[in-house]
């Protein structure tokens, strides 16, 4: 019977990258290329908004950005155009963003994280809808030092005295 040749994973690993087109590349909504530029803009908004405000054109930011190399996704350079639709979008999404985030925080069935801010004065703090075991205010009994763990043998005791009423009757 012939012997079967060993895989070698890090001579396939080599191999396969070296193959044109091995890599995926990051993709963009529709399957587009994604060049980061959303990215670039929705990071450094403020610093774009502020030149804009300073007297630059949004023409001369563009150029300014492809000069530096970001590009749209077909690698043309970017337009004035471009980059304000691209603004447009990113300040919507942060626009859709915080109002999910306020509605989502405005549900009474959540409850309050430890880092929000305190109801203001004269408001009366809504009531916990937690079980009573698993609110935060409850006061938990401190272990006293009577209190030592149970053994083995008084598990299976308590258990079977707990489950009694299953049990055959002789």
């Amino acid at each position: 019977m012939a012997q079967r040749p060993r895989l070698d994973l890090r001579r396939l690993a080599r191999d396969a990258a070296a193959t044109p087109g091995s890599r995926r590349t990051a993709g963009a909504p529709g399957g587009r290329p994604a060049t980061g530029l959303m990215d670039i803009v929705r990071g450094n908004l403020d610093a774009l908004v502020a030149l804009q405000a300073g007297g630059l054109t949004w023409d001369a930011v563009a150029a300014g950005l492809t000069a530096q190399g970001i590009t749209t996704a077909d690698g043309q350079p970017i337009t004035g155009r471009n980059l304000t639709g691209i603004i447009s979008s990113v300040r919507r999404q942060a626009a859709a963003r915080a109002a999910k985030a306020e509605a989502r925080a405005a549900r009474p069935d959540r409850p309050t994280p430890p880092h929000s801010v305190p109801p203001p004065t004269g408001s009366t703090p809504r009531a916990s809808r937690l079980a009573l075991e698993l609110r935060p205010d409850r006061e938990t009994p401190a272990p006293s030092a009577t209190d030592a763990p149970l053994t083995e043998v008084e598990i299976r005791r308590l258990q079977a005295e707990k489950h009694s009423h299953l049990f055959k009757k002789d």
